[in-house]
């Protein structure tokens, strides 16, 4: 009786050992489950304020601002039309400022390491080189798709939406 006992209650601790392992493994794939979906909005985020925010005087820092929250498809295309950005913002001495609005997680693919996040904010731009533009206001509705790549989140697409 007393080696049953002894069984019994070995089988029973290991049962619960197991129990809290399986409690801990789950918990913590939890709570980076939840990092992972703040990361992936703040990216979007990040990238929207950065979409914002265009000005002649900081033309090159903001267009380099985009290409580093960017990858993929997003990032090749701020690289390809960086000159013509430029060129424009220069011309008009365009300035953008903006506020953003709401962000939100639509969808999360672990498997892919992407999401989808809706942005939105608005902006006021300016036209300094020409006074007889007057000021015009904008609302802006992105979807993002954002992508993990190494320790970081990054937007891949970018497009408006109405």
């Amino acid at each position: 009786m007393g080696r049953t006992l002894i069984t019994g209650l070995a089988v029973l601790v290991a049962g619960l050992a197991a129990a809290a392992v399986w409690a801990g493994t789950s918990r913590s794939a939890a709570q980076a489950d939840e990092r992972d979906r703040r990361a992936a909005v703040q990216a979007a985020t990040v990238h929207a304020a950065a979409l914002l925010a265009l000005d002649h005087r900081t033309v090159d820092q903001d267009v380099k601002r985009l290409i580093d929250t960017s990858t993929g498809q997003a990032r090749e295309g701020y690289v390809r039309g960086r000159a013509a950005m430029r060129q424009a913002t220069l011309e008009r001495e365009v300035s953008q400022t903006g506020v953003l609005r709401a962000s939100g997680l639509v969808s999360m693919d672990g498997e892919r390491h992407t999401a989808e996040v809706l942005v939105v904010g608005d902006a006021l731009i300016r036209w300094e080189a020409d006074d007889k533009d007057a000021p015009e206001e904008r609302l802006y509705r992105w979807r993002m798709e954002v992508t993990e790549v190494g320790d970081r989140w990054l937007v891949s697409r970018s497009e408006l939406v109405q």
